[in-house]
């Protein structure tokens, strides 16, 4: 008897099949990579979730839509066994790698492309696992959400729907770029049908819907404050243009350089660097000419390697259809994304997490616009291209993972772990920097944390902090410890700039005390001292001279 094709298969006993698997996959990779977040934004958004943070589970997640984080408080409240914002996470992982084989292993293509498109999907997969993040999350979500609602079917109308609505709530952002970049495929595949847009005007109300309702949940008069503060924060921290010689000659009156150095390091002072002033600043950054905005695009060279293969499969994709319609679409759709590459580079950094979220449904739209059959000389020059991309990115994950085992295992396990843990139970260990790398923890066990963290950072006027730290003066409470390299010079910069910065503003000498220290990191606290010898060394009257000079130039 003839073995039946996959086209063939029964389809809910093939989703089961790869659901399964998928799961094991995500198992094993989560063990062997080993897992852990990129950075430490989820971290803290777990801990805000969990209640670790905050005092109690709670749903304002900053960078994720309250409706989500309010099923995560929700779960948290029954049961804090589990960590359920990493957990929820791990699963929407599996369904939506399970639907994107399912749409690969359902169309007509030739079997060696869909494995070359699976084991490409699967080297990015492994990449993504190892950088867990929310970003990434809401991209492969929003993917196979759109793979589903290029199927018939209202089911997979439905599923699709539903996918990408929640990954619009994971990370707006990261969902609406994996729409525009499938958005040409979709047109191209429903032409003029009227009936096919209907469900997506829709789909886009509800979206906009759930915008509106976590805005809502904001809507008390600190939360106000602090989102308006963090949107302007997050563009001069994201933005090149925030680091020219330009805005630094502008700063407003009352802000010297080592504040604003302060801001772009991720310790601002709240006191200091408030919402007007960063609103003055950023209207200095947005005059910025676009002579010189252009200069940032030379940043997009650490892919070019990836947008070069990139374009040549794009070319080989419109070789391969006859169509005159094919060749304007190729076309156009290569303008749009160099031009969103562009777009982002000129006020922005194009982050590796942004570009993961546009390398996979480039590639997959790609696929969608295969021809069914291919040409073999066209099959092993696209099988070329392919491999130079598997081979990319194999490369870089085996870099990061490398530098990950050094850092988890050694830096965090051996050195940062074990000092943090000699903390008393009532301490409140404060981000100086970003050199407590909370990250490498196992993103399943975060709830285990037995100190409690404060933040700066993008956490610089969260409500959650009124009262505890509303002025760089408030580092010195006797609870309050920070955390730095033990032999940094870095470090000691850092700290003498906000010692510099609480004796210019508030009038108030300090010096650094040691609480512990091992062969690698140190445990530090800022005490008040009525001592003005003490500040000799870091030279504050240059600070307010500056200051004087850079008025009186203006």
């Amino acid at each position: 008897m003839q073995m039946k094709s996959v086209y063939d298969w029964n389809k809910y006993g093939l989703i089961a099949l790869l659901l399964v698997l998928n799961a094991a996959f995500f198992a094993l990779m989560a063990w062997v990579l080993p897992i852990r977040f990129e950075e430490n934004d989820d971290v803290m958004m777990c801990l805000i979730a969990n209640g670790l943070y905050s005092g109690s589970p709670d749903a304002h997640l900053v960078y994720i839509n309250a409706l989500y984080g309010q099923v995560l408080a929700w779960l948290y409240t029954w049961t804090r066994a589990v960590e359920w914002y990493t957990l929820s996470f791990a699963v929407l992982h599996v369904i939506s790698m399970t639907v994107i084989d399912y749409t690969i292993l359902r169309t007509r293509h030739n079997g060696y492309v869909k494995l070359i498109w699976l084991t490409f999907l699967y080297i990015m997969w492994v990449r993504i696992i190892l950088s867990f993040q929310f970003t990434t999350t809401a991209g492969l979500v929003c993917l196979a959400g759109v793979l589903l609602l290029q199927r018939e079917g209202w089911r997979n109308l439905l599923a699709g729907c539903g996918l990408v609505f929640v990954a619009s709530l994971i990370r707006f952002h990261s969902a609406a770029l994996v729409a525009l970049l499938m958005m040409p495929v979709m047109v191209y595949q429903w032409k003029f049908n009227w009936r096919k847009y209907v469900p997506m005007v829709v789909l886009l109300a509800l979206v906009v819907g759930a915008r509106w309702a976590n805005s809502q949940y904001y809507k008390a008069e600190d939360w106000q404050y602090y989102k308006q503060y963090n949107a302007l924060r997050a563009k001069l921290n994201d933005n090149p243009n925030a680091r020219s010689e330009r805005v630094y000659d502008n700063l407003p009156n009352g802000v010297v350089r080592q504040d604003y150095d302060l801001l772009l390091r991720f310790t601002p002072d709240p006191e200091v660097m408030n919402l007007e002033t960063l609103q003055a600043i950023s209207r200095n950054v947005k005059e910025m000419p676009l002579s010189q905005k252009v200069l940032n695009v030379e940043r997009l060279d650490k892919y070019a390697w990836i947008i070069v293969t990139l374009l040549l499969l794009m070319v080989l994709v419109d070789m391969s259809r006859p169509e005159k319609k094919m060749h304007f679409l190729m076309a156009g759709y290569a303008l749009f994304v160099l031009g969103l590459l562009v777009l982002v580079s000129l006020d922005g950094f194009v982050k590796n997490r942004v570009f993961l979220c546009f390398v996979v449904p480039v590639v997959m739209a790609f696929y969608r616009l295969l021809p069914e059959v291919i040409g073999r000389k066209r099959l092993i020059t696209m099988s070329g291209l392919m491999t130079v991309l598997c081979v990319l990115y194999v490369l870089q994950t085996a870099a990061v993972r490398n530098d990950d085992y050094y850092r988890r295992n050694v830096i965090w396990r051996a050195f940062q772990q074990p000092l943090v843990q000699t903390l008393p139970p009532d301490s409140r260990l404060a981000t100086v920097g970003t050199w407590f790398g909370m990250q490498y923890m196992n993103p399943f066990q975060i709830k285990q944390l037995n100190t409690r963290k404060f933040a700066l950072g993008w956490f610089t006027y969260i409500p959650f902090n009124k009262e505890i730290c509303e002025s760089f003066v408030d580092l010195m409470q006797d609870n309050m410890y920070i955390f730095v390299p033990a032999d940094f010079q870095e470090a000691t910069s850092m700290l003498n700039s906000v010692r510099q910065q609480i004796a210019f503003h508030y009038g108030i000498p300090s010096h650094i005390e040691l609480y512990r220290r091992n062969g690698a990191y140190a445990i530090v606290r800022l005490r008040r001292t009525e001592d003005w010898a003490a500040m000799e060394d870091i030279y504050v009257p240059s600070v307010i001279e500056a200051e004087k000079k850079r008025r009186r130039n203006r």
